[in-house]
């Protein structure tokens, strides 16, 4: 498996095309830039020297097995592919990654995080929302790249987030839990209607023109005034907590923080997607040595300390 490949050399694998960018070299040769998947993780991949018809023969979604040398390249191994075999008869789920938890792990946890709360109107939209996306809030990513980006990201993300703002909550007595539980559990339900389904998902219709920061918020109208609580005050904050999350209007909100749980909202939001993609970076890289520049992470390279072996 892709998890299993930690040196250079001569590999065969059976994974998915998880990415499939066709690229001309400057002599016009044709070539693919991909990204390998399987259940274990994801590997940059390289088909140099095809014709034109062998370019347009890859789409992404395919399962297939990779034959070729692995090499390190910009601190990072790279697949350089000699052969390509399609496997149509396999099924792609079982070549992606999954959230680490068991979505009735993630769904047992949700609940009590609920249960927990003190508001009655926080408690009441916060569980009809999930209950109204049950299935796919504990299937769908975070997001289509950079962070937990892969099935039950979604719920995954939120429920670590919803674990930081709990403690944060302990720490800073004057905060009110129940909105910051509630707006970790939520803040990125729109994504559920943003994109286009679990696996290999794209921006739907409604996901480029709105946004899920705008979908969540007339989410939560919409439930609010269904349970006839649209005037009170909490649910103005909640929509806040919502429309403020990305905390800059640059990075899409479109209001920035203006009460502290929105304040430390938008914080673990940001702290939890950059560990994650500080770990993914580390898990393959060796130790003691720098991985690749990461792009998210405004193209600074991660260390793995000496004694990482995990």
């Amino acid at each position: 498996m892709i998890k299993d490949i930690k040196d250079a050399g001569k590999y065969k694998i059976l994974c998915m095309i998880s990415k499939c960018d066709q690229s001309k070299t400057n002599k016009g040769t044709p070539y693919l830039n991909m990204v390998l998947e399987d259940a274990s993780g994801v590997m940059d991949a390289k088909f140099w020297n095809l014709t034109e018809e062998q370019a347009n023969q890859y789409k992404v979604g395919m399962v297939v097995e990779a034959m070729g040398d692995v090499i390190l390249y910009r601190n990072a191994l790279q697949f350089r592919i000699q052969k390509l075999i399609e496997h149509p008869e396999e099924n792609i789920t079982d070549y992606v990654r999954k959230a680490p938890m068991k979505a009735s792990e993630m769904q047992r946890k949700v609940h009590e995080y609920i249960s927990s709360m003190k508001n009655e109107t926080l408690k009441l939209v916060t569980e009809t929302i999930i209950s109204r996306y049950q299935k796919d809030y504990y299937t769908y990513p975070a997001a289509t790249r950079n962070h937990h980006n892969f099935v039950g990201g979604l719920a995954y993300h939120s429920l670590s987030m919803a674990r930081l703002a709990d403690q944060i909550a302990n720490q800073y007595p004057y905060l009110d839990r129940d909105l910051l539980i509630s707006g970790t559990l939520l803040h990125d339900v729109g994504k559920i209607v943003e994109f286009s389904e679990p696996v290999l998902p794209e921006y739907t219709a409604q996901g480029n023109l709105l946004g899920h920061i705008s979908i969540m918020n007339c989410c939560i109208d919409e439930v609010a005034h269904e349970l006839g609580k649209e005037k009170e005050e909490s649910i103005l904050l909640l929509k806040h907590m919502i429309l403020s999350h990305h905390g800059k209007q640059e990075f899409g909100s479109p209001v920035s923080p203006m009460i502290p749980e929105a304040e430390v909202l938008s914080i673990i939001d940001d702290l939890d997607a950059r560990l994650f993609m500080m770990r993914a970076s580390q898990e393959t890289t060796e130790p003691g040595k720098f991985g690749p520049r990461v792009f998210a992470l405004e193209g600074r390279m991660v260390y793995r300390r000496k004694d990482d072996k995990e």
